[in-house]
């Protein structure tokens, strides 16, 4: 066995429980601890600069922090088995649901924990408390877990989950749950009998909120409990399910998108598919004037994840003031990379499916400047 990773997060992380989740399903050895680990203060944080979790510490001690970036470093060294599907389609609408999953669910997520304080305090504050003292009283969780809350509180105007919005943010985890409650009755996974990236992505509303704190988890149970069986598996290292078993552990054959995978699609870009292009207008004007800013550029060293403004926009007929954030688009800007080196044929039959499902936005979208991460901060490339 090869020496081992080390994973410092959370189990109450979002983020966390995509990294957790790949790394077991891709039998990569690793080691997890919290950020309270002395390791995590002495070298990990000062070596990344960043006190943001998932952090990932390498076998030689190089350390990377964002679950996005860790994958693709990861995938470069243990490609097999692989995470996106070979078919072009497939392996488009897997990159695609890398943005679109989170701009469909992190607001619900973040709704069904934030907003139910009175159902979920107790489990998730101490969660929290336990990151920073794992074997402290309840009262010094308590005390620990405060400071979490209280900085949730203040995202709250910048991500725009007013009360207003909540019968919307209610009525698209339902979908959701819907949806993905008929594709697990057939598919054991997005794309067939496989884990992809995209499985990964929706393991961080999924198990990192939604399944685990106890409001939103017993919703899931009585609604959904095939869902919340793919959260348990998707936590263990094996690739076929038992309820599957003669599923074979591979990607749908013939680039179909099985199940209800087109659907869920279509429920994404009904409900954060204008976000993206929206961003990329703003971006691009906000750097027109940026042009003496040299490559690599960091484009906030305060933020964590830097916004160029905000927009008016509407969910499910609710006014929302959303904010122009710079990480979607840095992600989304590899999907646009990998779609452009396809040849002819196989772009023509992503455009085609994107415009049947009313996505093909998403493909035209252009940036005047490249994004790039410099010590962990967006910059510009």
């Amino acid at each position: 066995m090869s020496d081992p990773c080390f994973l410092y997060g959370s189990h109450a992380s979002y983020v966390t429980a995509r990294t957790r989740s790949y790394l077991r399903k891709k039998g990569i050895p690793f080691v997890e601890r919290l950020p309270a680990h002395p390791r995590f203060r002495e070298h990990v944080r000062p070596t990344t600069g960043s006190h943001r979790i998932p952090q990932l510490e390498f076998p030689d001690g190089s350390v990377m922090q964002d679950s996005v970036a860790i994958l693709d470093a990861l995938e470069a060294i243990h490609p097999e088995p692989p995470v996106y599907p070979p078919g072009p389609r497939q392996q488009l609408v897997t990159r695609l649901f890398e943005v679109l999953i989170d701009g469909l669910l992190a607001k619900p997520a973040w709704h069904y924990r934030w907003n139910f304080m009175e159902q979920n305090y107790r489990f998730v504050g101490r969660e929290f408390g336990r990151s920073f003292k794992p074997q402290g009283s309840d009262e010094d969780l308590d005390h620990y877990g405060r400071i979490i809350a209280d900085r949730m509180e203040g995202k709250r105007e910048s991500i725009g989950v007013t009360e207003a919005v909540f019968p919307a943010l209610e009525a698209i985890y339902a979908d959701a749950l819907d949806l993905l409650e008929a594709h697990f009755t057939t598919t054991p996974y997005l794309f067939g009998g496989r884990p992809s990236v995209a499985d990964f992505t929706l393991m961080g509303p999924l198990f990192g909120h939604l399944a685990r704190d106890p409001h939103p988890a017993t919703l899931m149970k009585l609604r959904a409990p095939r869902v919340f069986r793919w959260v348990e598996a998707m936590n263990s290292p094996e690739i076929q399910s038992p309820e599957f078993p003669d599923v074979p552990p591979e990607f749908a054959p013939d680039d179909v998108l099985p199940g209800q995978t087109r659907e869920l699609l279509r429920l994404c870009l009904r409900d954060s598919g204008n976000d993206l292009p929206r961003c990329a207008l703003l971006f691009n004007d906000w750097v027109a004037d940026k042009t003496a800013w040299p490559a690599g550029s960091v484009v906030s060293k305060e933020a964590d994840e830097p916004s160029v403004g905000s927009y008016e926009t509407s969910l499910r007929g609710v006014p929302v003031r959303a904010s122009a954030g710079l990480y979607p688009l840095w992600v989304h800007q590899r999907s646009l990379d990998w779609f452009a080196s396809l040849d002819e044929a196989d772009r023509a039959a992503g455009r085609d499916l994107m415009i049947a499902c009313g996505g093909e936005a998403l493909l035209d979208i252009r940036l005047d400047r490249r994004l790039t991460r410099v010590e962990n901060r967006i910059a510009l490339g």
